[in-house]
């Protein structure tokens, strides 16, 4: 359903699916569909040398498409270290996403970034809500349950 919001989640190469799903929804909006709000958060090292696909990203936000949030770890006054402060950042901008359904995506790193993230919506749970960590853990697992929360993710293990 091309009007479902979309919270997409993904440093790297786990952007590579996202580029797909922005892309499927461009084709949508063009042949006349509405189209849900889309947030990406994309992280890499440096912009000048890891943000592929940077051109595509900055159409996809001038045209409406999607509202991008950027991380990068390698520039020390940036505002966002990682895609889980980034998206702690936009917390009140994504929240009502979330409260009307948003379905969310989350690719890459299972090891440090998944979990990272995860802990970042428990907050956010938290923050809006009032609710307590454990409250709010089983909130996202009924997110996870009822198939709005996804992750495709990678490198688990010590």
């Amino acid at each position: 359903d091309p009007s479902i919001p979309m919270i997409l989640i993904g440093p790297g190469t786990g952007f590579a699916p996202f580029r797909g799903f922005l892309q499927h929804r461009a084709a949508q909006r063009a042949g006349g569909a509405a189209t849900g709000p889309i947030h990406l958060f994309f992280g890499c090292k440096h912009p000048d040398h890891d943000w592929l696909c940077r051109d595509e990203m900055a159409g996809w936000q001038s045209s409406g498409l999607a509202t991008v949030h950027l991380a990068h770890s390698g520039v020390a006054d940036h505002p966002h270290a990682y895609v889980q402060h980034a998206l702690a950042g936009a917390g009140d901008r994504i929240w009502p996403l979330i409260e009307s359904g948003a379905q969310i995506f989350v690719c890459g790193d299972g090891k440090r970034m998944a979990p990272a993230v995860r802990d970042a919506f428990i907050a956010l749970h938290q923050l809006k809500t009032g609710s307590n960590r454990d409250g709010a853990s089983l909130w996202l697992e009924g997110l996870i349950d009822c198939d709005r929360y996804h992750q495709d993710v990678y490198g688990f293990g010590k």
